[in-house]
This record gives C-alpha cells, sequence and structure tokens, in this order.
C-alpha cells in the first residue's frame, strides 16, 4: 500500500510539481497541528480539565502562635461575661425568694395578731370607753341641739306671722326652712362624733380640727385592716387548726433565731 502510494506522489510530482510541492507542504502542516489539537483537549471529546487550585500557603509559626493567643485572650473574657451573667441570676433567684418568704411571714403575723384580737374581743366585748362617750353628747348638744332648737323657732316664727300679722307664708318656705336647719343638725351629729378626740386620756381642742383629721386617718387604716382581716379569714378557712399553729410555731422559732 505504502509502495503504491509513493508512486502516485512520483507521478504527480512528475507531471505538475509545482501543485504537488504545495500539496505536500499543506499535507505536512496539517500533519504536525493535529497532534497540538488533540493533546490540549486531552481524552475523549469533553472539555479540557479545570486547572488545579493554587494551594493556600502554609502559616508561618508566627500566625499560629499569635492566633492562639488572641484565643487565649478572648476565651477569659467569654468566661467572665457568663459567670457575671450567672451571678445576676442567682441573686435575683434568691431576691424573689426571700420577698416570697418574707410575704408569707407577713401573712402569718396577720393571721396571729387576728387570733389574739379575736380572743381578745371574746373576753372583753368592744364598747365605747364612757370618757369618749361623754365627751361625744357635749359635742353633740352644741353642734345638733343648736340646729334642731332653729328648727322648732322658725316654727314659731311662721305661725307668729301667719296668725298675729295675717302674712301669707307659703307652705315651700316653710318646708325649705325646716329641711335646712334638719341637715346642718344631721351634719353636726356627724361633726360632733369626727371632732371628739377618741383618746379616753386626751381631751382635745374646742372646734376638733386636728381631732377630725386623726379620726378620718382612723377610720381609713379600720377599713383597710378589715378588708385584709377578710382576706386573712377566707386563707384561714382553707387551713386546718393543725397547720396553723404548726406555721405559727416555726414563725416564733425563726424570730427567735433571728
Amino acid at each position: 500500500m505504502m509502495i503504491l502510494s509513493r508512486c502516485c506522489w512520483i507521478l504527480l510530482l512528475l507531471a505538475d510539481p509545482v501543485s504537488s510541492f504545495q500539496s505536500l507542504s499543506s499535507f505536512r502542516l496539517v500533519a504536525r497541528k493535529k497532534p497540538k489539537l488533540f493533546s490540549t483537549a486531552g481524552k475523549g471529546f469533553g472539555a479540557p480539565p479545570p486547572s488545579p487550585e493554587p494551594a493556600e500557603p502554609a502559616k508561618s509559626e508566627q500566625e499560629e502562635a499569635a492566633a492562639t493567643a488572641t484565643a487565649a485572650k478572648v476565651s477569659p473574657v467569654t468566661s467572665s461575661r457568663d459567670n457575671a451573667f450567672e451571678d445576676v441570676g442567682v441573686r435575683a433567684l434568691e431576691a424573689l425568694r426571700r420577698e416570697e418568704a418574707e410575704r408569707k411571714d407577713e401573712e402569718l403575723r396577720r393571721v396571729r395578731a387576728l387570733r389574739i384580737i379575736d380572743s381578745s374581743i371574746a373576753e372583753n366585748p368592744a364598747s365605747i370607753p364612757e370618757e369618749v362617750a361623754t365627751k361625744m353628747g357635749v359635742r353633740m348638744m352644741s353642734f345638733a341641739g343648736i340646729p334642731l332648737l332653729g328648727t322648732l323657732l322658725a316654727f314659731v316664727a311662721f305661725w307668729y306671722l301667719s296668725v298675729e300679722k295675717n302674712m301669707a307664708i307659703q307652705p315651700n318656705m316653710v318646708a325649705y326652712t325646716t329641711i335646712f336647719f334638719l341637715v346642718i343638725g344631721l351634719g353636726g351629729i356627724t361633726y360632733a362624733i369626727f371632732s371628739t378626740s377618741w383618746d379616753p386620756d386626751r381631751e382635745g381642742s374646742m372646734l376638733g380640727m386636728e381631732e377630725v383629721k386623726r379620726n378620718l386617718g382612723n377610720v381609713q387604716d379600720g377599713l383597710e385592716r378589715s378588708r385584709l382581716n377578710q382576706i386573712t379569714r377566707e386563707k384561714m378557712a382553707k387551713m386546718s387548726e393543725e397547720e396553723i399553729e404548726a406555721a405559727l410555731r416555726d414563725l416564733e422559732r425563726r424570730e427567735r433565731q433571728g
């Protein structure tokens, strides 16, 4: 086969030397270029393989030492911050427990005080001291008796003007006048009670302005105590007598130790 090819080339060369030389040069050029094309594609007909990524440069010993030192500095700060948060949480929990214990102790003290009051009332029923009742009576005669006397005098005056002087008196005027004096009389009774000194050993002032302020404050405190006593009685009703006695004994023991 090769001999036949060569013979053909020889004949062409003899027939047309110029064309044959150009064809031979082109063929050799193509033959030289082909291995280069196939060598760039790699095996098969796929895309050329990706170039490998450049490797990261290895860290030096100084960089590794610096990184270790930075981590060592950060870790104590983080641990100290965590410890601070834990301390805050522990203190808050202890404060809540202390407040709850104080609240329970205050309720037990109210229970103890209420039991003492109930026992004292059972032995000696509550009543107004005689000295205080006397002072109230005197003040009522002054602050309520005078308006009531004015009501009687108003009736007498209207009768005299109507009968003796033949004046036409409207019934509405009589009614309004008597109501006015009665209202003043009721207000006088209330003021007489609150302006009296409720302390048997204290006389009080003439008008009783200081006593009014003090007694109104006592009434407000009494209403607040009554509300708290009612709440305490409701809680006591849910407990047995043995539980109440045990809680009071424990409170007294802790108060002696404290």
